[in-house]
């Protein structure tokens, strides 16, 4: 038997099962993650791509740095593979070929069918963890086997469309832009541009090319869209929202919640309060 028990921290599937109404949160994805929905409905907000609807039967994938918030709509079973790279230099080398037709399409966030020989290859990989088949050895062979299923049975043009912001040319730039943009300090473009090593006019230009709006307004987005997580955590203050998200006035603060949210911060956290205490009540 293995003594390798442990699950490899860089690849795993998982299975969970979420009740209706439950929320995930996360700033900063560790790894790339796919997730596939065996049951139920899932509203995902991922990057710049907000409120998309999955449901049973689908997979879509979410990149490395991604700033990710999930909503359960009814209960929900899901398998999730998460990866930092893949482990094939075969897979390496063969989604490389498709870099060319990820030049050709815009990508939306969309999931793609699950195939029938993945379904099956999930039902064999949970039976197996069930009997406690779960080594770090498993998990690797699992992860290339999955890989060579998605190349043999999804249409090219779907898989295209699945991996494009890992296979895609702007993978280099669009993982440094979120990634870095957790690391700034002052909340300026100027600073984000330095941060990921280019100059500040041909940093706006990339930029436009591969988010479709300004870096100063697609900063004022995601930090909406932060602010409005964070606001919905348990005992969150005022203050603590103002210090974090660097407002320097609460009037200041007021207009910036009134602009994107069209209420105030004290009655978003008031909100946010009694979903908790209902959630808390169900259960």
């Amino acid at each position: 038997m293995c003594r390798k028990v442990e699950v490899d921290v860089n690849t795993a599937f998982t299975y969970y099962e979420v009740k209706a109404g439950e929320e995930i949160r996360n700033r900063n994805l560790p790894l790339n993650y796919i997730l596939f929905v065996l049951g139920g409905v899932l509203e995902v907000s991922c990057n710049e791509f907000e409120n998309r609807r999955f449901q049973s039967g689908e997979m879509v994938f979410m990149l490395r740095s991604s700033f990710v918030y999930v909503r359960v709509l009814k209960k929900t079973k899901l398998y999730v593979l998460y990866f930092d790279t893949f482990l094939s230099s075969c897979d390496r080398q063969l989604f490389k070929a498709y870099l060319p037709d990820t030049e050709k399409i815009i990508y939306d966030f969309k999931p793609i069918l699950i195939p029938p020989p993945i379904l099956m290859f999930l039902k064999q990989t949970f039976y197996f963890q069930k009997q406690k088949v779960d080594c770090m050895h498993f998990n690797s062979l699992k992860h290339r086997e999955f890989f060579i299923l998605l190349r043999q049975f999804c249409p090219r043009e779907d898989i295209v469309m699945f991996l494009s912001p890992l296979i895609g040319h702007s993978l280099n730039f669009r993982t440094k832009v979120l990634e870095k943009y957790t690391q700034l300090s002052s909340g300026r473009v100027s600073e984000l541009a330095d941060l990921v090593g280019m100059g500040r006019k041909n940093f706006d230009k990339r930029f436009r090319e591969e988010f479709g709006l300004s870096p100063a307004k697609w900063m004022q987005q995601e930090k909406a869209k932060r602010l409005r997580l964070f606001l919905m955590e348990p005992g969150v203050t005022i203050s603590d929202a103002m210090y974090k998200f660097q407002f320097n006035s609460p009037s200041h603060f007021n207009r910036f919640c009134h602009q994107y949210f069209k209420t105030s911060p004290g009655i978003m956290i008031r909100e946010s309060g009694k979903i908790e205490k209902k959630q808390r009540d169900k259960s």
